[in-house]
């Protein structure tokens, strides 16, 4: 009667206590039921940045929700001295719940701004995809979230190339190269190495390495950097870039090191030389050598009009290519000019070619021409014998010529007569 009484409770409590927990299953949620989809900002990296600085910031975007988040788009604006470099608006398909993903961004500070905390407003836009609701799948927008990422700008230096003495280098000739570092941030620069270098190494620098040392910058102020540089003999003409490199050390003790680039020109100039061949039945002769480091193309000598020559015929002998060290003779009728009273045989020549980048240039050079003597004194015999026969063909001077002979002739001989005639008589 006892265990009847036992059993007949027991079964009474478990009966009751399955009730409470249906009726509890029934009022609360399923724990299965996926959490909304929460966006946010885990990590950027970098945050220090430097005045003048450009570069990549890696944002970490995690969803701390169950459920998948679709269409993420972030959108930048702009802060006082920091901004985001092309698009503002960045957007990632979908990020699964509990997962993360990094985007990166471009931004760029100012060359002028100063040292601080500054911060890029973000906003973010999104919806949510829960496939574990009683409905099935449902996708939903989701509010928009505003957030702030925060750069920390510190002092730094701007690689100014404000200077190269010689934009343009010819292979082979020493140039100075000048470089121009200014402080633009807002605290001294200390113990700074520059260097540059050229990676395809046609242009090196000459007595010297491509570093120096600067104690100290400050604030503001500029320092010039000068390297003599020599391209190679046989450096194609072009574009060259050189890479350059400034360290220094940082307010928190440390070095920071800022990176750019530049261009230097090498070109595909040439120098020519031109002497006096020789002179001969009216025409003159030049000998023109290339003496430079390039080729030179269509090559055209031209004797240009001036105050002491002239030119019969044509001024100007098309040459063709010269390479380097090839010469060439040419030749022209080049007599002295009666305006040349003070016997000035300095002739100006000019040579037009095209350089190896395609250039048109033009060289002026001056060639001592001497003219020989025998093609004056034979002028001067033909003038002569010119004369000569001019007196012939004159009829009256002929008759007049002849008959002064006969009373020459006559009176000698009269004169021949006489004496003889005298002799005979004193015998």
């Amino acid at each position: 009667m006892l265990k009847k009484l036992l059993f007949s409770s027991t079964m009474r409590k478990t009966i009751a206590l399955f009730s409470i927990v249906a009726i509890l299953v029934c009022i609360v949620p399923s724990s299965s039921a996926g959490t909304d989809a929460k966006i946010v900002i885990t990590g950027v990296k970098p945050t220090e940045l430097s005045p003048g600085d450009t570069k990549a910031i890696t944002l970490t975007v995690k969803n701390a929700g169950s459920n998948d988040a679709k269409q993420v788009t972030f959108n930048f604006q702009e802060s006082q001295y920091i901004s985001v470099v092309g698009s503002s608006s960045v957007c990632i398909n979908s990020i699964n719940g509990w997962c993360s993903k990094d985007m990166v961004i471009t931004v760029h500070v100012s060359e002028g701004a100063p040292g601080g905390t500054y911060s890029i407003p973000v906003t973010c836009t999104f919806s949510q995809y829960d496939s574990s609701g009683s409905q099935g799948s449902v996708t939903e927008s989701m509010p928009k979230v505003s957030y702030s990422i925060v750069f920390r700008v510190v002092g730094g230096a701007i690689i100014d190339v404000s200077d190269v003495d010689m934009a343009e280098l010819n292979p082979g000739e020493e140039t100075k190269l000048k470089f121009s570092i200014t402080n633009i941030g807002n605290s001294p620069l200390q113990d700074l190495v520059f260097s540059w270098n050229e990676r395809e190494g046609v242009i090196l620098p000459v007595y010297s390495d491509n570093t120096k040392y600067i104690e100290y910058i400050d604030v503001g102020e500029s320092i010039e950097l000068e390297y003599t540089v020599v391209a190679d003999v046989n450096a194609e003409a072009g574009l060259y870039q050189l890479d350059l490199s400034c360290e220094f050390e940082a307010g928190n003790g440390g070095s920071r090191e800022i990176n750019t680039t530049t261009g230097v020109f090498v070109g595909g100039e040439t120098d020519f030389d031109v002497t006096f061949s020789e002179s001969s039945a009216g025409q003159t002769s030049l000998s023109v050598a290339n003496t430079g480091n390039n080729p030179a193309l269509s090559v055209t000598v031209r004797i240009p009009q001036q105050e002491n020559f002239e030119v019969r015929g044509s001024t100007a002998s098309i040459v063709g290519n010269l390479d380097e060290g090839d010469y060439t003779i040419v030749s022209f009728q080049v007599t002295p000019s009666q305006r040349n009273a003070a016997q000035d045989n300095n002739l100006k020549v000019l040579i037009e070619y095209t350089d190896a980048t395609g250039v048109r240039r033009t060289v002026e050079k001056t060639v001592l021409i001497q003219f020989m003597d025998i093609s004056s004194d034979g002028s001067q015999l033909n003038t002569r014998m010119g004369q000569q026969e001019s007196i012939w063909q004159n009829s009256t001077l002929i008759v007049t010529s002849a008959i002064l002979g006969l009373i020459i002739g006559g009176f000698i001989y009269y004169k021949k007569r006489k004496s003889v005639i005298l002799r005979k008589k004193k015998e």
